[in-house]
């Protein structure tokens, strides 16, 4: 495969490999790398005037040392090609270890290489009512609490409500984004929304939006991005209210709801309530740096 810097990539040919590739996912486009990644380059392999399989590098640089990573909300990259080869991402894997001193990159579920990590996928070929059969007892028991509690589903919630629900509530305990990282958030989801690619939902509670969701659409495959939910949202049942709302919505669509995770116990617990079932990927981790600054990343 050839290396390739960013600007010397055909972004036609790019989109129209990933949207071909058995394993495309939305986060390997060129205008989702653009949003969220500092840097990326990439390996290529090109046939007859087309890009036929494709695998993105993004990078950093920290005292002056350059190393690969996985932007935040972007959960799977590595190989997307026509015809998946082990054979071929081993290849580039050999280039990257070769290249790279330091790496953490995820790949994406067609992959052998790296760590297992746990993701959680919802295929919804069938009506609601026997998707519904799926849920747990826990599930329907909330499901009738936010019944009983009188949610009403807002269809259009802008990600920048969504983002302050966030911020406002489990955002404020963590450490984790940047304001930048936020603003790479929002601009990406005013470039989906320019696509057709991006809905969003929320959930109010006596006129109050106490819970909002931020969805990507991309081939069969609708990815729960990002979600804000407060305090009151939590105790009336909002996010299972809102999930069910979005299985409701695609049923018998087959499409698949993209849970992005997850390896939280908790998390995992309320995204299998749903039928929903594991579709794991893998995270390749290298670090060769000297021993003096071997920590350096952290």
């Amino acid at each position: 495969m050839e290396f390739l810097k960013r600007n010397q990539i055909d972004e036609k040919k790019w989109n129209d490999c990933v949207l071909k590739s058995s394993n495309g996912l939305v986060y390997a486009l060129t205008w989702f790398l653009d949003g969220l990644a500092m840097n990326w380059c990439a390996y290529v392999r090109e046939d007859k005037g087309c890009y036929v399989s494709v695998f993105p590098v993004p990078y950093k640089r920290k005292f002056g040392i350059k190393y690969v990573y996985t932007p935040f909300f972007i959960q799977q990259l590595g190989l997307f090609s026509l015809k998946y080869s082990k054979k071929e991402e081993e290849e580039v894997i050999y280039m990257l270890k070769k290249n790279w001193k330091f790496i953490e990159l995820n790949l994406n579920f067609s992959s052998k290489n790296g760590e297992s990590r746990k993701n959680l996928v919802l295929s919804l070929p069938s009506e609601y009512s026997i998707l519904q059969k799926s849920y747990s007892k826990n599930h329907f028991r909330n499901l009738k609490k936010s019944e009983h509690n009188g949610l009403v589903l807002k269809r259009e919630v802008s990600p920048e409500k969504t983002v302050d629900l966030f911020r406002s509530n489990r955002g404020a305990k963590l450490k984790t984004f940047s304001n930048s990282d936020y603003q790479n958030l929002l601009s990406l989801c005013n470039e989906a929304k320019s696509k057709n690619a991006l809905f969003s939902m929320g959930v109010e509670c006596n006129s109050e939006l106490v819970c909002a969701g931020i969805f990507i659409k991309f081939k069969n495959r609708i990815t729960f991005l990002f979600s804000g939910n407060s305090k009151k949202g939590k105790d009336s049942g909002a996010l299972f209210f809102l999930i069910d709302s979005v299985i409701k919505r695609y049923a018998k669509s087959g499409f698949i709801l993209d849970f992005e995770g997850s390896e939280n116990e908790g998390l995992n617990r309320f995204y299998s309530g749903f039928g929903s079932s594991e579709e794991n990927y893998r995270v390749l981790k290298i670090n060769n740096l000297p021993r003096v600054i071997k920590a350096f990343k952290n």
